[in-house]
């Protein structure tokens, strides 16, 4: 894993410092911001391969130096930008994905959450491995791949620019097929839930997004046993593990850009 030029925007004193020791620590650089303005003259300067943004700073504040960050950006150098908030994230999502943001960090920080955005950026490439039977895998499915491109290549025959197209518009269509299950969960539609989940894991699996397709498949099977905690669970797992894709996903669009 390659040590990344990491800029944190931050005004608190302390969280400024808690982080850079957590990233120094792990072998990151790392450079300060101390309010959205000198966020944005960071960007402009110099190559990161990670931005920390601050939602409350002075000057400008963190949605607004995000905002500005994508508009000044090139289309095929796109910075990954998590938004660090101390709000909800209901009420925070909509305003970082408008914004340009990739996902966020709710303080105090969950250090596993932290990592593992981290590890996601820091990786070299995206892991392959045979989706043979991983619908009947038990426990955890961090060591599947989160997108596997070369196994996803192979629906569009090797085509990378008509798997990136179609990509984009999978991913836009994410938060609409989330909504369809939250609206069935909230009225115990079971019949329902199975088959929005039986649908996201079938088209997951088409674009190599291993883990969410899992993670829908164990939804649909819950939901037909009609497991309640189980159901509510699962869908929180798929709403945290959606984060992450978004992140891999924009990396593996942008590197593609005709």
């Amino acid at each position: 894993m390659r040590s990344l030029y990491i800029l944190i925007a931050e005004d608190d004193d302390q969280n400024q410092a808690m982080m850079k020791l957590i990233l120094m620590r792990r072998g990151h650089r790392v450079k300060s911001a101390w309010n959205g303005v000198q966020a944005l003259e960071a960007v402009k300067k110099e190559s990161f391969d990670l931005v920390f943004m601050d939602v409350q700073m002075p000057e400008m504040d963190g949605l607004e130096a995000t905002r500005q960050i994508r508009a000044w950006e090139d289309r095929k150098r796109r910075v990954p930008i998590v938004i660090l908030t101390g709000s909800a994230p209901s009420q925070t999502s909509d305003n970082y994905k408008a914004a340009g943001a990739d996902t966020f960090l709710s303080k105090p920080f969950d250090m596993k959450r932290l990592e593992l955005v981290i590890n996601v950026i820091a990786s070299e490439d995206f892991a392959h491995s045979s989706s043979e039977s991983i619908y009947q895998m038990d426990g955890s499915i961090s060591e599947l791949p989160t997108i596997d491109k070369m196994e996803a290549l192979s629906r569009f025959d090797g085509d990378m620019q008509m798997y990136i197209e179609n990509l984009v518009e999978f991913m836009k269509g994410l938060p609409f097929r989330l909504d369809q299950i939250k609206r069935a969960l909230a009225e115990q539609q079971w019949d329902d839930i199975s088959v929005h989940a039986h649908n996201l894991k079938g088209v997951a699996a088409n674009f190599g997004a291993t883990q969410l397709s899992v993670l829908a498949y164990r939804l649909d099977e819950y939901s037909h046993q009609q497991q309640s905690e189980q159901v509510k669970t699962t869908f929180h797992e798929i709403s945290q593990h959606l984060l992450i894709l978004n992140i891999i996903a924009e990396k593996l669009i942008s590197q593609n850009r005709p």
